[in-house]
């Protein structure tokens, strides 16, 4: 469960039953306990009472209908341990945005207090973000499938209507190196046979600076640019160019996937027309995209043509015996 703003105020909607079976009732808030005369009141609360599954590092949103600088709030576990998190407000100070890692595999009790009124609901990690049974040095050489087209497009959510359909080339990632607190990278571009993956020829590759691995499952890296091949039977061979590419994800203990891979950058968008059948021209995306409300910003050479483009919940498994070779050699 990938919380969100945007299910903070889906929040405060009419009561309707999740996949989890649990009620978006405003996070369970029972408005008649208030018997006292303030004026300021928690509307709602992300994740919503009883909610499972939910993602170890996501924020946890706490909304008022006012200034709610004066509660008390704290994200408590079973042993009302307050979690070690870091508060931040909007500048109404209506929405409150805890942010940290949590346990996984965990209960825990939102509990706030303003004016007297004392809320708790309570929701449950799920277990992603649990230790690693395999050893750092054993992810050495394993190369995850990373499709893009499989990730949930947050921004710009317009385009989440055209990934399917342009972001088809899966990305391949390997473990060069990994201990106790360094992680290292490499990406290449994949391609299909009819044996499923392989590396797509002659083909640059993308070493990736060396990251944290400290926070072991999660890391989190990033390389200033790289470039996708992308070529069909009906398309000629096309780059696309992708800049401040920024890539993080949590190991499944086993090693055996990457989960809840995300997903931050900026595509340039020009020659990409002939993948979204538009003309083959530098502006066919971006004016294309304006119908959706889509901006285009400008790219590192200044001109306006590049998208900002987040992409959550991919799911890499571990492609057993493909190894990538750098390119060029």
């Amino acid at each position: 469960m990938r919380l969100s703003l945007a299910a903070l105020l889906l929040s405060a909607c009419p009561a309707e039953t999740d996949d989890s079976g649990a009620k978006n009732d405003s996070a369970g808030i029972d408005d008649t306990a208030d018997t006292n005369s303030c004026a300021i009141h928690v509307i709602s609360l992300s994740p919503t009472d009883g909610a499972v599954g939910v993602y170890y590092r996501d924020p946890i949103y706490v909304s008022f209908d006012g200034d709610g600088a004066a509660a008390v709030v704290e994200v408590r576990d079973s042993a009302s341990a307050a979690a070690p998190l870091t508060a931040s407000w909007d500048a109404a100070g209506t929405l409150l945005t805890l942010s940290g890692v949590l346990t996984p595999s965990t209960a825990y009790t939102i509990h706030t207090e303003l004016c007297d009124v004392v809320t708790d609901t309570t929701f449950t990690t799920s277990s992603i973000g649990t230790p690693l049974t395999v050893t750092p040095d054993e992810l050495t050489n394993r190369t995850f499938s990373f499709a893009l087209r499989d990730a949930e497009i947050v921004e710009p959510p317009a385009l989440e209507i055209l990934g399917d359909a342009s972001l088809v080339t899966p990305l391949g990632f390997m473990v060069q190196f990994a201990d106790d607190t360094q992680l290292e990278l490499l990406g290449a571009v994949l391609d299909y046979n009819s044996d499923g993956l392989e590396q797509l020829d002659e083909t640059n590759t993308w070493d990736f600076p060396t990251a944290d691995f400290t926070g072991a499952p999660f890391f989190t890296t990033s390389i200033d640019a790289l470039t996708i091949v992308y070529e069909t039977e009906s398309i000629p061979k096309t780059d696309i160019k992708l800049y401040d590419f920024l890539f993080d994800g949590v190991f499944s203990p086993d090693g055996s996937a990457i989960e809840y891979g995300h997903v931050d950058t900026v595509v340039d968008s020009r020659g990409l027309g002939p993948l979204l059948s538009l003309p083959d021209t530098d502006d066919a995306v971006c004016s294309f995209a304006a119908d959706f409300a889509i901006v285009c910003i400008p790219c590192p050479d200044a001109e306006p043509y590049c998208i900002h483009m987040i992409g959550e919940d991919i799911t890499a498994p571990w492609i057993e015996g493909l190894v990538l070779s750098p390119w060029p050699v």
